[in-house]
């Protein structure tokens, strides 16, 4: 059963480097034994033929599939309330900044130093295919709209918005007046509700 003890070390060796190379600004070299794979040792590389680089992309892609899939919340919707469904799409959303943190930091630290095809493969799997699966349920709900919003740049507005929000939290640890996620995520919902308002959808169809 050689081929499934190699599988596991490479899982295992992409958990380990997650959190060395993602998880802080230590390097491979630096970081702590993991279970016998300590990457000092060179047999962290021994399973991976493209070496660092394709074991970058096997932490990347441990991170990336520990996120949960914006697609599972989405067959959820519609629920027949539109407030209801901005309030589980901004919960669901600073769930998962808060689960990815440590990819987010990571990648606002070292994304100039990727390979090229590496940083494409990070966006449309981080902004690319979210932002299209957000547009394509505003589509929906705004399909009585009066007017033509430019539903991309709306859902810029909102999801970066979140972003905001939680990167100053992370960062600072504190929020003006305290706000805390509650508190934001009702006015979150209520500014989106606006701007439907706005184009004359109604709160519950």
């Amino acid at each position: 059963m050689r081929g499934a003890g190699i599988g596991q070390e490479r899982r295992h060796g992409a958990a380990v480097l997650a959190r060395s190379a993602i998880g802080t600004r230590s390097t491979p070299a630096s970081s702590h034994d993991g279970g016998g794979l300590a990457p000092r040792s060179g047999a962290l590389y021994q399973h991976f033929k493209g070496g660092k680089e394709e074991l970058l992309r096997c932490a990347i892609e441990h991170e990336l599939t520990a996120i949960d899939e914006l697609g599972s919340v989405m067959e959820m919707l519609p629920l027949g309330d539109l407030r209801a469904e901005f309030t589980l799409l901004a919960r669901w959303n600073l769930g998962s900044l808060e689960r990815r943190s440590e990819l987010a930091r990571f990648v606002r630290r070292d994304v100039a130093r990727l390979p090229p095809e590496l940083r494409d493969e990070l966006y449309d799997r981080l902004v690319g295919r979210p932002y299209e699966q957000v547009v394509t349920w505003l589509e929906g709900r705004f399909k009585g709209a009066s007017g033509k919003p430019d539903l991309h740049a709306v859902a810029l507005v909102l999801v970066e918005s979140i972003s905001a929000y939680h990167s100053l939290r992370r960062t600072f640890g504190r929020t003006p007046d305290g706000v805390d996620d509650e508190r934001f995520t009702a006015a979150w919902a209520e500014t989106a509700l606006s701007v439907a308002r706005r184009y004359g959808i109604d709160e519950r169809p």
